[in-house]
């Protein structure tokens, strides 16, 4: 049951354009949209979420932070490589107003010092907004990688992921491997400043990061808000809400 003590918890929103060819329904007209398992995921935490559209003013940024407990950067389409100083050459779907959007976001909700938790394209964004890059194509970048994105039928691909150093995460999931799902084609190559590696695959694809500075600012690539199944994933979602309160999400202002 949600009471006054329950945080707000934002999430990052997709962009479907006005002309987007795979809706039937408000053509013409863009639209703003969430899978509903990030909702379940904050719900199961105990937190009350709230759909992030992309601001085109982002002078807002700072007056919406404030508002919220914590940060839910999403998954999605891949990052703009200008973003990180690369052509394109495999990145497919890119919208620079999403990518900007987040990218601030981050950095005023680290200001601020909320709780940020930032899934799949979200880890990839947390890595660009403190000046890292990417691999733009796991299977052409990296030999030997293993199958990261989604079986043709829709079926989540799954693949065993090792947690490298004490974090939050051994705590939670309580053992060196875990089973993680597994839906991308590129990821965290050099890690931005003040990041550090918590978990990889086999292949030395980066699964988890966060900023141990910071009071809590982690990354995961797989997507633990499609595995509520999993009681683990559940304390995930349990822990970051607990980080989000508000009375936990002081100001600070540099």
């Amino acid at each position: 049951m949600k009471t006054r003590m329950s945080p707000v918890v934002g999430i990052s929103a997709n962009i479907s354009l006005a002309d987007d060819e795979k809706r039937s329904f408000s053509k013409g007209t863009e639209l703003h949209y969430l899978q509903e398992h990030y909702i379940r995921f904050v719900e199961a935490g105990d937190g009350i979420p709230l759909l992030l559209p992309p601001l085109e003013d982002l002078d807002m940024i700072p007056a919406l932070i404030q508002r919220l407990g914590g940060l839910i950067v999403s998954g999605g389409v891949d990052v703009d490589p200008s973003l990180y100083g690369e052509a394109n050459t495999h990145s497919k779907g890119c919208d620079l107003r999403r990518d900007r959007f987040e990218t601030a976001l981050i950095r005023e909700a680290r200001r601020q010092d909320r709780a940020i938790l930032c899934i799949c394209r979200g880890i990839q964004v947390l890595n660009i907004a403190l000046g890292g890059n990417l691999y733009q194509d796991i299977p052409t970048q990296i030999k030997g990688a293993l199958r990261h994105h989604r079986w043709e039928d829709g079926k989540e691909t799954l693949h065993q992921t090792r947690l490298t150093r004490k974090s939050v995460l051994t705590e939670l999931f309580g053992q060196e491997e875990i089973n993680t799902n597994s839906s991308h084609h590129q990821s965290v190559r050099e890690v931005g400043e003040g990041l550090v590696v918590l978990a990889e695959a086999a292949d030395g694809v980066v699964e988890a990061v966060e900023c141990p500075e910071d009071r809590c600012t982690i990354g995961v690539q797989w997507h633990p808000e499609r595995m509520l199944k999993d009681p683990k994933q559940v304390e995930l979602a349990r822990w970051f809400v607990n980080q989000a309160k508000c009375e936990k999400a002081k100001k600070r202002l540099k």
